[in-house]
């Protein structure tokens, strides 16, 4: 992995962490259901290609 892919993937992982708290901020003030959300969380990473690793 070259210096732009590892910037590109901790760009990609904090997007997605930023994207996933927002909505996640959402999700808690409007009672969605806890499956519903962890189901959208893991479809945010899938996205940006990354692991939702904590």
């Amino acid at each position: 992995m070259n210096k732009l892919d590892s910037y590109d993937s901790d760009s990609n992982l904090s997007k997605a962490r930023g994207l996933a708290s927002q909505l996640g901020m959402f999700a808690e003030e409007n009672d969605i259901p806890k499956d519903l959300w962890d189901s959208l969380e893991a479809k945010i990473y899938d996205f940006y290609q990354v692991s939702n690793d904590r």
